[in-house]
């Protein structure tokens, strides 16, 4: 549970370390291309060569910049308690989906045992049924045999005449 817990941490701490470094890097290339759009226009504004699509390449660098300094801002922004409460409410969430699981487990387990004690009290029954159907084939069987002798030894035509 240890290993595994230190194996969650070291993989959050390694993606976050990733997302910062590549926000850093972003947000480190949109001011340099800021810079040089203001460098390339300053020469255009000595050379009176300024023009709109200047100012809207400008504008979109800016966008960029500010875009990425927004990123890199919320990697290093503290919690506040709203995002708290919501992990909070994840982490209770999970715990209520843990507590079900295990509780269906055991139902399962149980419902299992019940269905096992019920087939071998089915299976029991049957042989019984299978036994009682032996001794009955077998006695109709006798009472047929003792019918049959007392039939061959008895005349019917005498015992009702007298």
């Amino acid at each position: 549970m240890l290993q595994t817990q230190n194996t969650k941490s070291l993989a959050h701490f390694a993606r976050h370390l990733f997302l910062a470094g590549r926000a850093y890097v972003q947000r480190k290339k949109a001011a340099e291309d800021v810079d040089n759009q203001l460098h390339s226009m300053r020469k255009s504004i000595i050379r009176m060569k300024l023009s709109y699509s200047d100012i809207d390449r400008l504008r979109s660098k800016i966008e960029n910049l500010i875009d990425w300094e927004r990123k890199y801002a919320k990697l290093f922004r503290p919690e506040d308690r709203e995002m708290q409460e919501l992990k909070s409410q994840i982490a209770a969430l999970e715990q209520e989906l843990r507590n079900e699981r295990e509780e269906k487990m055991s139902i399962i387990s149980e419902n299992e045992g019940k269905i096992a004690q019920l087939t071998e009290s089915l299976e029991s029954i049957r042989g019984q049924m299978r036994h009682l159907h032996m001794e009955k084939a077998r006695r109709q069987h006798r009472l047929n045999a003792i019918e049959t002798k007392i039939r061959e030894k008895v005349d019917v035509h005498r015992y009702y005449r007298s």
